[in-house]
């Protein structure tokens, strides 16, 4: 089809006079659509392209099967729109004609498609389409107006779209995502995505000549394409006149539903500023099954535009009739002239339906106790909320809470917005009569021995099951949780049952149980001190039970009241006491402490000499005195004593050590007696020749074989000599050594054949 052809056939609704259609861009770039059952929201209508409308694979016919289609048709793009993108355009199609009308408005609907969708989001890809409209009263003479709803932007790719990630690996968030329609693996359109059906919308004066650009281009490359398709015959002025109504109280939750007899209704009409200036009288007809004068009046035959008023208004009611008729048709048709002279009508379709009687019915859960607090509502079908409640109680909601001791019954007036008529219900809540609760316990206990049991019962009637217990005593708050309780009391005994039912009464009966003999007493031998070892006896004392006693020694099983002990150890003997009940034992403890000192001393030297004194230090611990045998004949009662041995020899040296109580702690210890031996090693010599120091030896006493060998500071050996008498000169091989330190090592034997060992250094000075 030629451009004339697709603007005026296809695109080209009502109240629009279109001319002087041109197209500049590539020729399969436009054309003619249909689109009917794929998910596309326009059936049919005019489709541009920045590469072609054919069927082929790089057309916009589906399935998408390829992430990028499209052709470069070498057509250039669009200055205008490459300033609106803020690049350069490529394959421009241009659509332009001029328009005019007789409303005050035009708008027409369109989808904006591209396969840049969606990994070339923010890669300076962005396809761009506008729809340029200039003319008499247009902001700046020229303006776009492909743009969103409620200030939302240019439509673009980089301005719709949801969150993804791009070819370079940039994630980006979601931007009115709203409108964007995921296309990935459509089975009916190319395209990866589009927007949602949108609608160009822009304010004119009435009967003057406009004129629209439709352009469409890629941007950055011409490889992948982008289309727009606009919706055949949605190209339209606005109507002369729309008509709005208004109900005073929606009851059926629908605009066009009127209830009988509480709802008047308000139908306002608007005209365009077309022809504000002059009176427009519009006739109206009325039919359909509603009669007037028995379901309705105040239906004017004409409604009446004075001169300079936008609107005209009246209002009409819906009769309650009585009788039930179901739901009545009401149609009002407008008939006017439209700003281009042509007429026309409009018709509004009402409904007049009855309103049913309002019944009312209370709901309550059953009672289980008197005084239980529960919630009673009231259900009303039939009339027309909001309803009004007021109960017997003076309360005014629509559920209310009781808590009556004894059945009563309540009752409440309902009256609705619409037919106001007083409706009454009562609803009585049953409680139960309860007998009382009551509890037939146990009687009292008596016994001689304690530790006997007793099975305590406390049988409850009357209440309302189930019930639960609690059994307590004069020594504790909780002893049991069930309706029997087994006593085994060591001692007299107040039992406390009380019993709660279902409904929270609480009752309470008390049992006691008399232990005639008096409690059985123990009293054993205090703690005593004793030497390891050392027999001592112990015993226990009876006091109260019943009859005579029975012990039971439990380390060794004897039966007196007094045993002999002889421990080594700190010990606690613990004995068992029955009397002749035989229900119960006491048991009780005697400790018997085992003391005695620790003996211990040290020599105060690593070496000893014969000849030399030694002093032996004392460390023992809880003594007070001491006897000291050194091993050679000698002995001593001091603390810290001395001894000279005569002879080298090993030696083993005793000490007895005692406490307060004469307790004794023995300890032996080898001493080694050396004769005396000394050996000294000057730690410098300088070999320089002056007659002062010059060489290296040593002084020993009580030293009958020596071995020396020296070493440089790489681990050679430089000296060595097994003579005690030797002299180094400070020479290797003929040469006096560098100046330095020389590691030593001196092997040694005694003259009692103790082998020995020195390392160290000689520093060599010149």
């Amino acid at each position: 089809m030629s451009p004339n052809v697709l603007v005026q056939n296809i695109l080209n609704g009502t109240g629009v006079t279109i001319s002087n259609v041109t197209y500049s861009g590539s020729a399969q770039a436009i054309g003619s659509f249909t689109a009917a059952g794929t998910n596309l929201g326009i059936n049919s209508g005019i489709i541009m392209t920045t590469g072609t409308v054919q069927n082929t694979v790089d057309g916009p016919h589906g399935p998408n099967n390829s992430p990028g289609t499209g052709i470069d048709n070498g057509v250039v793009g669009d200055g205008q729109l490459g300033a609106l993108a803020g690049g350069q355009t490529f394959n421009a199609a241009v659509l332009e004609f001029d328009f005019e009308t007789c409303s005050d408005t035009v708008q027409f609907n369109y989808v904006f498609a591209s396969e840049e969708y969606p990994e070339y989001v923010y890669e300076n890809v962005n396809d761009i389409f506008a729809f340029f409209i200039s003319g008499p009263g247009i902001p700046g003479g020229t303006q776009n107006i492909a743009i969103l709803p409620n200030g939302g932007g240019v439509v673009s790719i980089d301005n719709i779209h949801p969150s993804g990630v791009n070819v370079s690996g940039n994630s980006y968030p979601a931007v009115n995502a709203q409108y964007y329609v995921n296309n990935i693996n459509g089975s009916t359109i190319q395209y990866d995505g589009f927007t949602k059906k949108l609608t160009a919308f822009a304010v004119v004066e009435c009967n003057t000549v406009y004129h629209l650009k439709m352009a469409i281009a890629d941007v950055g490359d011409g490889v992948w394409d982008s289309g727009i398709f606009l919706e055949a015959n949605s190209f339209v002025g606005s109507s002369p006149v729309d008509i709005e109504h208004t109900l005073s109280n929606n009851l059926f939750n629908n605009p066009d539903i009127i209830a009988e007899g509480c709802v008047s209704t308000t139908l306002t009409l608007e005209r365009t500023s077309c022809n504000l200036s002059s009176t427009m009288v519009v006739p109206i007809t009325v039919s359909g099954s509603a009669i007037e004068g028995v379901d309705y009046d105040n239906i004017p035959p004409t409604i009446t535009f004075a001169s300079g008023s936008p609107t005209a208004q009246f209002s009409f009611d819906a009769f309650q009739d009585g009788v039930t008729e179901g739901q009545e048709s009401l149609d009002l048709e407008f008939l006017f002239t439209d700003n281009c002279g042509n007429e026309t009508s409009q018709t509004l379709n009402l409904f007049i339906q009855d309103i049913d009687p309002v019944e009312v019915v209370i709901n309550g859960p059953e009672v289980t106790c008197p005084g239980e607090e529960i919630e009673i509502t009231a259900t009303v079908i039939g009339g027309a909320s909001p309803y009004s409640y007021v109960w017997s109680t003076g309360e005014t909601t629509q559920s209310i809470f009781v808590a009556p001791i004894a059945s009563t019954p309540y009752n409440i007036s309902v009256i609705d917005d619409c037919l106001s008529q007083p409706i009454s219900a009562t609803y009585i809540v049953d409680v139960p009569v309860i007998l009382p609760l009551t509890i037939n316990e146990t009687v009292d206990v008596i016994d001689i021995c304690p530790y006997v049991p007793a099975l305590l019962e406390s049988n409850v009637t009357g209440g309302t099951p189930p019930y639960t217990y609690n059994w307590s005593s004069n020594f504790n708050a909780t002893i049991g949780i069930n309706d029997t309780y087994n006593a085994i009391p060591s001692t007299t005994t107040t039992y406390t049952i009380e019993v709660t039912d279902f409904c929270g009464s609480i009752t309470s009966a008390e049992v006691l149980y008399t232990v005639l003999s008096p409690p059985l007493v123990l009293t054993l031998s205090p703690s005593i001190e004793i030497c390891p070892g050392d027999s001592i006896e112990i015993s226990v004392s009876a006091v109260g039970g019943y009859g005579q006693y029975f012990y039971n020694w439990l380390h060794n099983g004897e039966t007196s009241p007094t045993i002999w002990v002889n421990p080594f150890q700190t010990t606690i003997y613990t004995v068992s006491v029955s009397d002749e009940c035989q229900t119960f034992t006491v048991e009780g403890n005697s400790q018997v402490v085992v003391v005695k000192p620790t003996a211990g001393f040290e020599a105060t030297s690593n070496v000893f000499f014969n000849n030399l004194p030694i002093t032996f230090q004392n460390n023992s611990l809880s003594a007070e005195t001491y006897e000291w045998t050194f091993g050679d004949g000698h002995n001593s009662t001091l603390v810290h004593p001395n001894n000279t041995y005569d002879e080298p020899g090993i030696y083993y040296i005793t000490l007895i050590a005692i406490d307060d109580k004469g307790c004794r702690d023995t300890i032996i210890k080898p001493i080694n007696i050396e004769e005396e031996w000394y050996i000294y090693v000057p730690n410098t010599f300088t070999p320089d020749g002056d007659r002062l120091n010059n060489d290296f030896r040593i002084s020993t006493i009580g030293i009958k074989e020596v071995e020396i060998q020296i070493y440089n500071r790489w681990g050679e050996l430089i000296f060595e000599v097994f003579d005690p008498k030797f002299i180094w000169d400070g020479t290797y091989n003929g040469i006096i050594v560098n100046d330095g330190a020389y590691p030593y090592k001196i092997n040694f034997v005694t003259n009692s054949g103790r082998d020995k060992r020195i390392i160290g250094h000689i520093n060599v000075i010149k």
